[in-house]
């Protein structure tokens, strides 16, 4: 009897959680200009809007990927999107900034532990060989959502004729999506209605997974808050985040001021460059499985690929910002981002080299909240510099130079380090 693919149907529900997380985050950078609009928002203002989000979602990674690993992710993961989509509708509702503010803060907190607690969602199902190309999948169904959110937002507005109406319609597709894979994951594969033995037997002699019964561990907080691998790995991680959230936030606002595109031109305009990210997520987990496949060598399967797609990010993002021809400037943001995009799945490789299946959804928290205290201070420092200097250079500048210094870091992580699992 062949193996049966129970673990296809997983990696499907969390991959359309990926896609439905960026749509979700992704929708007010497209509403931004409407927003300050019939709010009158600064840009430093709406910067602040931007972040707050972030605050929120950097402060509960840690505490989101622990509950994962805790209490299992079924009934977290369930929560999580379920009060994560109240607040994506609650957006669409706010009439000043304080109540528009609040949602946001409210939303990141429900989006806090989505990730971390996916990732400890599949380390129980698929083989370490497999987990570039994993994340890969995973992250290029994130940056789609976030890729398509222009064309999605534009056409809901220009069939409601408000942008609220893009929230509310976001917000009720999540809270299916809670029920749903409720009624479908089990924490333990062996509890899977469907799956058979030989696929049990698969992710058994594949990994050193159990798939036979829930791990449930203490977690040995000692020896990941004294790992040198977590902390230069967050820090990498954070460098990744801030060129990342200039993307998902200012990218629109940009194209609209500095480079004079109209409303109705916009989400062709803003779609390929996110989208760009798309086959870099792909590329990158792909190829960092492959080198560890024929050299058997972790590090350079992961460390080296990360640097080098920071460095590259780099050689495309600055003529970008001074090329003077549109079509030109677009292109060349999309390269930055295929190259930035290239990094991330392998980050999230490292997390779940680090942490294993008892800690990967600890560790992933770990390393996220560096992302999402990118999240805070990317937004806000980019709107400020606007406002004062005039300048949409600078913001690029000093999201450049952190990447580089990311690099730097990235080189000094041993993947191999499991930690708490000895």
């Amino acid at each position: 009897m062949r193996a049966s693919h129970v673990r296809y149907t997983i990696l499907a529900l969390i991959c359309f959680l990926y896609f439905l997380s960026y749509l979700d985050r992704s929708a007010i950078s497209v509403t931004a200009p409407a927003m300050i609009k019939e709010f009158h928002f600064s840009k430093a203002t709406m910067g602040f809007v931007f972040a707050a989000f972030a605050f929120t979602y950097a402060l509960l990674q840690i505490v989101g990927g622990t509950l994962g690993d805790r209490f299992g992710p079924r009934a977290v993961l369930s929560f999580l999107m379920a009060w994560w989509s109240v607040f994506t509708a609650a957006t669409g509702a706010a009439v000043n900034f304080f109540t528009l503010f609040t949602a946001r803060l409210l939303f990141g907190l429900g989006e806090a532990g989505g990730f971390p607690v996916s990732t400890r969602a599949l380390s129980s199902w698929f083989p370490k060989n497999v987990r570039g190309s994993l994340q890969g999948i995973l992250h290029a169904c994130s940056r789609t959502g976030g890729a398509v959110s222009p064309i999605i937002v534009v056409a809901i507005v220009a069939w409601a004729g408000n942008w609220r109406y893009v929230f509310f319609a976001l917000g009720a597709v999540g809270l299916v999506w809670a029920v749903a894979f409720y009624l479908m994951y089990r924490n333990v594969p062996a509890d899977m209605p469907g799956i058979n033995k030989q696929e049990l037997d698969y992710i058994r002699g594949a990994s050193s997974t159990n798939p036979d019964a829930p791990q449930q561990q203490a977690i040995p907080w000692g020896q990941i808050l004294a790992s040198r691998d977590v902390w230069l790995l967050t820090l990498a991680y954070f460098a990744y985040g801030y060129t990342f959230w200039i993307y998902l936030t200012w990218l629109p606002t940009y194209l609209t001021d500095a480079r004079h595109i109209s409303f109705g031109a916009l989400a062709l305009a803003v779609t390929v460059p996110l989208a760009g990210g798309v086959p870099g997520d792909l590329v990158g987990g792909w190829l960092s499985d492959y080198i560890y496949k024929r050299t058997g060598d972790l590090n350079l399967a992961r460390r080296t690929l990360i640097a080098g797609a920071f460095i590259g990010t780099v050689v495309f993002i600055l003529p970008a910002i001074y090329v003077g021809n549109v079509t030109a400037a677009i292109i060349l943001l999309a390269l930055a981002m295929f190259m930035l995009e290239c990094a991330v799945s392998i980050c999230w490789a490292v997390a779940m080299d680090l942490g294993g299946q008892n800690f990967s959804g600890t560790i992933s928290g770990i390393m996220n909240t560096g992302f999402g205290v990118a999240g805070i201070l990317s937004p806000v420092i980019f709107g400020i510099l606007v406002d004062r200097t005039g300048s949409w250079l600078v913001g690029f500048f000093i999201g450049s130079a952190l990447l580089m210094l990311g690099a730097i870091a990235i080189v000094y992580v041993n993947a191999t380090h499991q930690v708490g699992n000895t």
